[in-house]
């Protein structure tokens, strides 16, 4: 069967190919709610992506490639950069850079101001994979990192979360923990929380989120309040042995100041571990145990995987792959 093109979608959907590219291009302010479900629906169903000549990027001429990220202040986002920037450099690229301070429009415009930039290709951390933009660019310029889309389309590269998050769990629990605690930012649909979450679940055995502490993005007296009251009710039963994995280092910032603020220390008090390590866990009395993801080098294999995209000739679109970068486990004292 013929891959469907952007005429076929206009057809199904009763409107042009310009409001197709528009819809795709995130472009809403003049289409109407009814369409743009029609047309999610219509594209979701036949599974619709432009081929890798839909968009003819100049990328042989072109050695600048684009770079948009969901949130600069987010400590991972450094390196991964850093290590973008390393490998630009030796291999000879440019990069233009873009931040999308976590909103998702904002994405959407990044990204279409750099197709319209003409860049050689793109590397995302994306605010979120699954937006409709995502099917108007070609895996044979694109690379994504950290988070996975639901429907595989781009090439990722990601860490084992899963697999890691597992690991350190079942050393908590060999610490003979009466419970252990997830705590996250809202999991949404946000496949790193959801895959760490998953693997937490799996040493654990529990079967239900009783076990599941989230921290509202919502920093009002009353979000912080109710979070507050969960810690001391937990760590208030001094019969229970208790401990924590934070999902990442803010949320591992967030709770020890919940806990500090009202009394508590680890280890005494409670175990805790982390996803993600920077030099000041190291430096806290014991250290913190964590799982060391090497940022940097995602920022390597990203650059690395575009270059030979970008060298490549494709005759057809080439298959999505997932690429882990492996982790370790760091074990202090602190459980």
């Amino acid at each position: 069967m013929e891959k469907f093109t952007i005429k076929d979608i206009a057809k199904l959907g009763d409107v042009s190919t310009a409001t197709v590219s528009n819809y795709l291009n995130g472009n809403y302010a003049k289409m109407s709610p009814v369409t743009r479900k029609r047309l999610a629906d219509i594209i979701d169903k036949t599974d619709y992506h432009p081929s890798t000549t839909a968009r003819n990027l100049a990328k042989n001429e072109n050695k600048t490639i684009g770079v948009s990220v969901a949130d600069i202040t987010n400590p991972f986002t450094s390196p991964v950069i850093s290590g973008i920037s390393e490998r630009c450099e030796e291999y000879g690229y440019k990069m233009v850079f873009t931040n999308s301070n976590n909103d998702e429009q904002r994405e959407v415009e990044n990204i279409n101001h750099l197709l319209e930039e003409e860049v050689a290709g793109l590397i995302i951390d994306p605010v979120n994979p699954n937006n409709i933009i995502y099917n108007q660019l070609s895996n044979a310029f694109t690379v994504i990192v950290d988070r996975q889309s639901r429907r595989s389309i781009i090439d990722t590269i990601v860490t084992d979360n899963r697999k890691s998050v597992e690991a350190m769990t079942t050393k908590m629990l060999a610490a003979d923990y009466d419970d252990l605690y997830f705590v996250t930012w809202p999991l949404n649909t946000i496949s790193t929380r959801l895959n760490r979450y998953d693997g937490f679940k799996q040493a654990t055995g529990y079967l239900d989120d009783d076990h599941l502490l989230t921290i509202p993005y919502d920093d009002s007296p009353i979000a912080n309040s109710s979070f507050d009251e969960t810690i001391q009710t937990i760590l208030g039963d001094a019969s229970k042995h208790v401990g924590f994995f934070a999902m990442n280092s803010r949320v591992l910032q967030r709770l020890l100041k919940t806990t500090q603020n009202h009394g508590y220390t680890y280890p005494d008090d409670f175990g805790v571990a982390t996803y993600e390590e920077f030099e000041w866990m190291q430096l806290m009395k014991p250290g913190i145990s964590c799982i060391r993801q090497d940022s940097v080098a995602i920022g390597y294999a990203a650059m690395e995987l575009l270059k030979t995209k970008l060298e490549s000739s494709y005759t057809s679109e080439p298959e999505p792959t997932i690429q882990v970068v492996p982790t370790d486990l760091v074990i202090r004292d602190s459980f």
